[in-house]
């Protein structure tokens, strides 16, 4: 199997993927705890720096480049220094900008987590600060993030949608991402943080455990058999392909019509971060479909990828050459 996947390593660079998302600018402030405050019951914390990166489904088209594949970012920013931020985030070898549209009227979201820690100790978040507008996308600019649609799915291998319910897609939008990525036999991969089930026809939608049972107002914990039956019964109500389910320490699940696996969590169970790490499991398994794995490869490199991103702080990205070296073990 290692030769296998070994394989569709090496045809990742010629991948073509477009990501039609919400995208986050993800700040993380750090500061060392130097005493509690007089004024109130909280920390005083001594500032170090500040990091930025690619946050939502940014952090998809971060993840996918650095995977080494060709990504196009489809979406709506403000018109903004944030927005400055993010796209400068993205490397221009891999990244075509061009067809992020960047609106006067809309503020680019920002989730600033600040993150506090003594000199011995590891820093944690404590505290996170979201800025966000609300979008509602005018005729004009839907009818341009559409025929953007149109002209750029006939040259790209997967579709990958990243909702993270900011107001960017439209229902229109999604419509017409869907019928035509299916006239054109292109598979669609979604990962909707509040919406898994909205999204009928496409070919696989990538939820997280928590979500699929707050959806579904059920129950699955770690029984597989439910997890299985309550699986099958999506694939038929939501009109999809294939569900791949992240367990967090548990693992990771791919159940299709004919098919069902159930992978361990890659690594060591003790997650350093989980931030974004759904992004990273969405990439990296659309980037394999890309490069002509089956829904089985593609999750199991999936669920290596999670494994190692989990083990970095903040919002990050699994390498290429990470991936492989991984792998190989």
């Amino acid at each position: 199997m290692n030769n296998r996947l070994e394989e569709l390593l090496d045809h990742f660079k010629n991948a073509r993927i477009l990501v039609l998302g919400d995208f986050i600018l993800d700040e993380f402030v750090f500061g060392e705890i130097s005493r509690v405050s007089r004024e109130a019951p909280v920390l005083i914390l001594k500032y170090q720096e500040t990091k930025v990166c690619p946050g939502g489904g940014a952090n998809t088209v971060a993840n996918i480049a650095a995977l080494g594949a060709k990504v196009t970012p489809l979406g709506v920013t403000g018109d903004d220094e944030g927005a400055e931020q993010l796209l400068a985030l993205w490397p221009d070898d891999r990244v075509e900008k061009r067809f992020v549209i960047r609106d006067p009227a809309f503020r680019t979201t920002r989730k600033v987590r600040i993150l506090a820690g003594s000199f011995h100790s590891y820093q944690q978040q404590v505290v996170r600060l979201d800025y966000e507008s609300a979008l509602t996308l005018d005729q004009q600019i839907e009818s341009k993030v559409i025929d953007s649609l149109r002209s750029l799915l006939p040259d790209s291998d997967v579709l990958v949608i990243s909702d993270y319910s900011l107001g960017n897609l439209t229902s229109a939008m999604i419509g017409e991402a869907i019928r035509l990525a299916r006239e054109l036999k292109i598979p669609v991969i979604v990962d909707s943080r509040d919406n898994p089930h909205k999204y009928p026809g496409a070919t696989t939608v990538t939820p997280n455990i928590t979500e699929v049972e707050k959806t579904l107002d059920v129950r699955i914990g770690r029984d597989l058999e439910k997890l299985e039956s309550v699986g099958r019964k999506v694939l038929q109500e939501w009109d999809l392909r294939n569900l791949l389910v992240t367990r967090g320490k548990l693992g990771l699940s791919l159940i299709g019509s004919d098919h069902t696996i159930h992978l361990e969590a890659h690594g060591s169970e003790d997650a350093v971060d989980v931030t974004g790490a759904g992004d990273t499991v969405a990439a990296t398994y659309a980037t394999a479909l890309a490069s002509g794995a089956p829904p089985d490869e593609a999750a199991r490199l999936a669920n290596i990828a999670g494994g190692l991103v989990v083990m970095k702080k903040g919002t990050a990205t699994i390498s290429l050459e990470e991936l492989r070296d991984e792998q190989g073990k």
